[in-house]
């Protein structure tokens, strides 16, 4: 019986369990999916946390996917240089750690279809640091904006910036259902249809960042796509790892 599970917070609207029982099924393996959601790491650490729970691996969300690196005996070399985790197996006693983020990324900015000189990429975390990744090896340079005092604020963007970079992506929970607030505080009414919107987040469908980019002909695209891809990579890690472990 293979035994997974998502770390990280908010959580609870989350549709991994449902994903990779999907996958279970598919080729006969009887299994579990849970989900743990946290504000902190686990205090005996990761090693001892999924030991104890005799977990195959974990899915790693909002706000760890930085954090987890340093808990972790190896990273490939995608996750090596983001330094973001997104997904981590036990092989050999071993913690290892992936990011599949960027294969969703990558398939979502192919059904877009959309791809600018240049971005606005809103969050600073671990997910943000793989579309930007993404983005630069298309060629479109991207800036990053966040709550952060340091940097770009988004209260610091002004219209004047914004509408000279024709693709925006939410790379923050902002915008999932029962998160508060719904909406970033952006320069929205330079959008029009020249513009393209991409959402990480994928419930609701329409996101509240997509409706503002609906209401003035943007194309959109929500977080659907991204979270499928990258669950079909991370189930044949698990997959894969479960069957090295018997």
């Amino acid at each position: 019986m293979i035994k997974l599970g998502l770390i990280g917070t908010p959580i609870a609207h989350s549709l991994s369990p449902s994903l990779h029982k999907g996958f279970m099924n598919s080729v006969g393996l009887q299994g579990s999916y849970e989900l743990f959601e946290m504000e902190q790491l686990p205090s005996e650490g990761l090693r001892r946390f999924m030991k104890n729970r005799q977990l195959t691996g974990l899915n790693v969300t909002i706000p760890f996917k930085e954090q987890v690196v340093h808990e972790l005996d190896e990273i490939d070399e995608s996750a090596e240089q983001l330094r973001t985790v997104n997904t981590i197996v036990v092989e050999n006693e071993k913690l290892i750690g992936y990011n599949t983020d960027v294969f969703g990324i990558a398939k979502s900015l192919d059904k877009l279809a959309i791809l600018p000189k240049t971005a606005l990429v809103f969050g600073s975390g671990g997910a943000s640091k793989a579309v930007v990744d993404v983005l630069d090896k298309r060629g479109c340079i991207a800036q990053i904006f966040s709550r952060s005092d340091n940097g770009n604020s988004y209260e610091s963007l002004h219209s004047e910036e914004a509408r000279k970079h024709l693709l925006w992506v939410n790379c923050t929970p902002v915008g999932t259902r029962g998160v508060e607030p719904h909406l970033l505080p952006l320069p929205y009414a330079v959008l029009n249809e020249e513009f393209a919107i991409f959402d990480l987040v994928y419930i609701p469908n329409p996101t509240p960042f997509m409706n503002e980019g609906l209401k003035r002909g943007a194309k959109v695209i929500g977080g659907e796509i991204m979270l499928n891809e990258q669950a079909k990579k991370s189930w044949l890690l698990f997959h894969d790892a479960y069957y090295r472990n018997l």
